[in-house]
Order: C-alpha cells, then structure tokens, then sequence
C-alpha cells in the first residue's frame, strides 16, 4: 500500500494536490464567478430594457394563443410560423404587409424567457411534412417563440428622416386549455366551488358519467376526520372522471391540471376534492371544523393548489399577454349536442371574464399590461364545404355573446372568425350536393355530405340531423415538403394575422 501511495504521488497521473495550490485556485475562481453573475445580471437588465423600450415604442406584441381541449394549438401555432416565415410564397392576401410589399423579412430568435419553453416548431412542421404526415403533438405545457418581423416604413412627407425598416418582435405563448380553465378559482372559496361543482355534476351529461363517484362525495361528512388513504383513491377517482368528461367533449373542467399537470408540478398539490353536500352546512360550521376534518384538509388543499399554482400562472404567463386568441372547435361542439354547447358556452364566458381588458397609453402598457384585443376562432373549418363558413363564423359569435357583453363594457370590440390552420379537405361534387373530400386517418381516399351548418342555435330535428353526424377524422394534406420550404395550405388564416397583428405593421 505504501509504495502504490509513493508511485501516484511521484509519477503524478493520480496525484494529490498541495493545499497551497487548491487555495491558489479558489482566490481565482471567486473573483471569475463573480464577474459572470455581474455580466450576466447586466445582460439581462440590458435585454429587459430593449424589450421595455420597444414596448414603448410600439414594436413589441406578445400573443396568447389557447382554446378548449382538441381545439388545435399546436397545428394553429405551427401553420402561423410558418406562414410568417414563407410569406414569399404563401397565400396570404389578407395579410396587409405581404399584399403591400411591406413585409421583407421574418426570423426565428431564441426565447428572452429563460423559464418559457421552445415551442417545438420544428419538430411539427417535419411531423406534417412526414410519410405519412401525422398530426403535431398537442399542447402539455407553457412555450413560446420569437418571431421578428422586418417591415418597411410606410412613406411619409412628415418625418423624412424617419428609418426606411424597422422590427416588429411577436412573442407567441401557447399554453393548454384547461389551466385557463382554472383563473376562476383565483375569485373562488374552496365552499363556493364545492357548490359550483355540487351543481353542475348533478346535471346530465356528467350525472351519468361517474354515479359512484358522484354519491361517494356526497356521503362524505365535511365535519368528520378525513382519511388520508380515502382521499387519494378519491383523487384518483375525480382525474379519471374529468378525463373522461373530456373525451365526452365537455368544456367546463376545474381543476385543469389535474388533467394536464405542467411538467414541474408537485404531485402534492393535486390532492384534494370537491365536497358535494355543502349546501345545508352553515359556513360559521365549517369555518370552527377541527384542523383534521375532511373540510379543513381539502379546503387547505385548494388553497395551496390556488396559490402555488394558478397565481404564478397569471401572474407571471398569463398577465403579460396583450393580445389573445381563443380557439374553439364549434363543429365538434354542435355535434356533441345542446348539454355540450351550453357547456363550451359556460365555459368561454368564464374564462374570458379572467381576461384583463382596456385600452391604455404605451407607458402604462409597460407596468400593468392589458389585453386590448381578443380574438375567437372557430377552427378546422375545412370540415364544412364553404358555403357553411359564414354560418361557423356566426355560430360562434352566438356562443360567445355573453363573453362579448364584458370585453365591450371595458371599451373592447373582441371578433369573431372562421379558419383551419391546415386544409386537409377540397370541396367536390356529389351528385348536385357539395361534399368533403380528403384522407382519412389510414391515408385512405374519404368523401362525405354533411349536414347544414347553422347560423344560431338550431330547432330539435336540426340538432339530431348535426348529432347523427359521424365526422370522420382527416390526415394532413399529403406532399409536403421541409426541404422546399413549402407553405402550409390554409383556409383564412391570412385574416387572422391580419386582425392580430396587422395594424401594428404601420
């Protein structure tokens, strides 16, 4: 042992420093790291006050696009890239600086948000572009892009000094459905959404989904001690019974993460239910229930769940939107029936009164930032021949009156559009009827007459001509192509760019 301890510290290969060296290298290293926290710290106050000052200057947007679940963020949010970055062959003539010219360049920039993820643009266009294209992965989680948008001034005779070009920095976030779902529960006591959820669950559709469940929590006495091992079964019970309201196409689904956990979420903070037999306890009642009680425990677990999760969320995603853009899968919603349509309905209204509206000076932009637009879309329109596509825009202006109503009192004038981010389909002839043509999900050839669409709310025999409907599911258009650059075929699209982020080109 003395000679293997000798032979590593005279040959040097494995051997052990002196402590004066060690100490030599500290000294160094400290000063090293502090000047990287310094350089860093500065670079940082260097880019927020470039993204400030363009904010000031009217040169930066940040858009949220979200919408109930199946809705299609991801493929939306893939096709708008992409539209942007082939703008020079792409159909986009409802776009005002591409039909003008005005449009010279658009780039892909790393994320200023080091916490917010990349959207996977990438990844979803080789998707589309694959053999066989396959449909983009949806939307688990926040991410975000840059895009710059190179522009050139319009001409004018009263500042001929003015830059010929100037930038436009986008900032698109994505981020699922149902956590917009949960900003309610920020105005909400754990009683008062005990009692929202007593209600709703008593109603059909969801009566019948989970009976069992259902006459489980409602057995439960709120004053009596919880049972930890009882709880978690009952946990598992509710995210299983609000996956299958989802796939029953229904909109209202509190808590949205117990659907959807964000990637960095702690289990912890899942662990509670709704109580539904609050109704005839006097809240002087619960407010005295004993620390270990099924009221006290889960009411904590709201809480927490409230505070650790959906607060950061608005506060540090969610507020700094300025402009929002809900997409809604009315074609869908119409074919689930009446109970689904007041569902989405319920469920838009809610969401949209979380929406901070108003108009305001670009200083005050900068510290309290509201969402001066906001924007419904009605998407996968390539489903219904065109004829039908004004209807799908009016349906939806019909489903969203009420959410209207609080967007116009704050000095809003939110709008409603139709569009498919990827045309799947054509239109052809069927014997004198126009029908849907395309793929279906095995790659085979698919046609199909459907119902009239609706303007409004339908009478009876309508509703069961739009439920018996089975509409099939489309692929992706085959033959695109990454190396090509292609553009991603469309159906309106173009507008709503134009509504988003047009009048910010000038």
């Amino acid at each position: 042992m003395a000679s293997a301890c000798t032979n590593a510290g005279a040959g040097g290969s494995i051997g052990i420093q002196s402590p004066g060296n060690t100490e030599q290298e500290a000294s160094d290293t400290m000063p090293n790291a502090f000047i990287n926290r310094t350089r860093a710290r500065s670079e940082k106050l260097a880019r927020n006050a470039g993204i400030q000052l363009d904010r000031l200057r009217d040169r930066r947007l940040c858009i949220g696009v979200t919408g109930l679940s199946r809705s299609g963020k991801s493929t939306f949010i893939t096709s708008l890239i992409n539209q942007l970055l082939q703008h020079k062959n792409a159909s986009l003539p409802g776009f005002s600086p591409v039909l003008s010219g005005q449009l010279i360049d658009v780039r892909l920039h790393p994320l200023e948000t080091t916490d917010l993820a990349a959207f996977p643009y990438q990844d979803a266009w080789e998707r589309l572009c694959g053999q066989p294209p396959t449909w983009p992965e949806p939307t688990r989680d926040t991410s975000g892009v840059l895009l710059e948008l190179r522009l050139k001034h319009k001409a004018t005779a009263l500042n001929p000094f003015a830059r010929e070009y100037f930038s436009l920095w986008l900032e698109i976030r994505d981020y699922p459905g149902e956590w917009l779902l949960d900003l309610p529960l920020r105005e909400l006591s754990f009683r008062d959404w005990s009692l929202e959820c007593a209600h709703l669950y008593a109603q059909e559709p969801r009566a019948s989904l989970a009976p069992e469940l259902h006459q489980q929590l409602s057995r439960l006495d709120p004053l009596s001690e919880a049972n930890p091992d009882l709880l978690q079964k009952l946990q598992r019970d509710f995210c299983a019974f609000l996956a299958t309201c989802k796939q029953q196409g229904l909109s209202q689904l509190q808590p949205g993460r117990f659907l959807l956990p964000g990637s960095k979420d702690d289990p912890q903070l899942l662990q509670f239910v709704p109580l539904l037999n609050l109704a005839g306890i006097d809240e002087a009642q619960l407010k005295g229930a004993s620390g270990l009680s099924w009221y006290a425990v889960l009411e904590a677990g709201y809480r927490r769940y409230v505070k650790a999760l959906v607060e950061p969320f608005y506060r540090h995603f969610f507020s700094r939107i300025d402009r929002q853009l809900v997409l809604v899968d009315v074609v869908q919603a119409l074919n689930g029936g009446p109970a689904h349509i007041d569902d989405m309905r319920a469920a838009l209204t809610r969401i949209t009164d979380s929406f901070h509206y108003g108009q305001q000076s670009r200083l005050r932009q900068l510290f309290h930032p509201r969402i001066d637009r906001v924007l419904y879309a009605a998407t996968k329109i390539d489903q219904v021949i065109s004829d039908d596509h004004d209807a799908v825009r009016s349906f939806l202006a019909c489903l969203v009156r009420d959410a209207y109503r609080h967007a116009e009192y704050e000095g809003i004038a939110p709008v409603c559009e139709a569009t498919s981010a990827v045309r799947s389909s054509r239109e052809v002839d069927a014997g004198g009827d126009r029908a849907i043509s395309g793929l279906d999900a095995g790659g085979q050839p698919i046609g199909y007459v459907h119902p009239r669409f609706p303007g409004r709310l339908p009478d009876a025999e309508h509703w069961q001509h739009l439920m018996d409907w089975q509409i099939p599911v489309l692929s992706p258009p085959a033959g695109l192509s990454t190396r090509n650059g292609d553009a991603i075929p469309h159906i309106r699209l173009d507008t709503v760019l134009n509504l988003l982020v047009g009048d910010k080109c000038q």
